[in-house]
């Protein structure tokens, strides 16, 4: 049987073998402490001396969950001090076969999960019932619109425009680039 946190290890483990592979020295937090909060992987460069705290979120369906819960205004409570750097999304298969890469950087992260929760609390047609979890559409890390999947969708809700102006997919220089001079 499948574990929550066996599922975010996984994700780690993929992020972390694919900075590894990008020539980044990588360590795994939460191999020390136990779902260590706000970050999970730490990059250096010993040569700069910088650092760089990641957050990786994994998911195997269009709607990759933050971990985060809004309130029923849209809002998140200090979403800029939970956000402390570049998010890595991993988008994975039933099998974990398949893993497609979504770098932001942590100034993206804000704005997109800021801007695509509001359009989901407050641009629909219908009542919340309670707080709602936060997810990111695989869509919009790509940078694309979300279309209407039902007859009757664009009646309910505009179409989200992501606010990525291109793919995060691969786009490992988001980190290289905080780690040099």
């Amino acid at each position: 049987m499948e574990h929550k946190l066996d599922i975010g290890r996984i994700g780690e483990k993929a992020a972390e073998l694919e900075l590894l592979k990008q020539g980044i020295e990588v360590i795994n937090l939460n191999d020390f402490r136990n779902n260590y909060e706000n970050a999970d992987l730490i990059c250096m460069n010993r040569k700069t001396g910088k650092s760089v705290m990641i957050q990786v979120k994994l998911g195997k369906t269009h709607n990759i969950l933050t971990g985060l819960t809004s309130e029923m205004d849209g809002t998140i409570p200090d979403l800029e001090h939970k956000v402390i750097g570049p998010w890595i999304f991993i988008k994975t298969d039933e099998e974990f076969k398949s893993m497609d890469f979504y770098i932001l950087t942590r100034e993206e992260t804000i704005e997109l999960i800021k801007s695509s929760n509001d359009w989901y609390v407050n641009q629909w047609n219908r009542r919340l019932t309670s707080k709602p979890m936060v997810g990111v559409e695989v869509s919009w890390l790509k940078g694309e619109i979300t279309e209407a999947s039902k007859p009757n969708a664009k009646k309910q809700h505009p179409e989200y425009q992501s606010t990525l102006q291109e793919t995060a997919h691969n786009k490992w220089s988001k980190i290289t680039k905080l780690l040099e001079l």
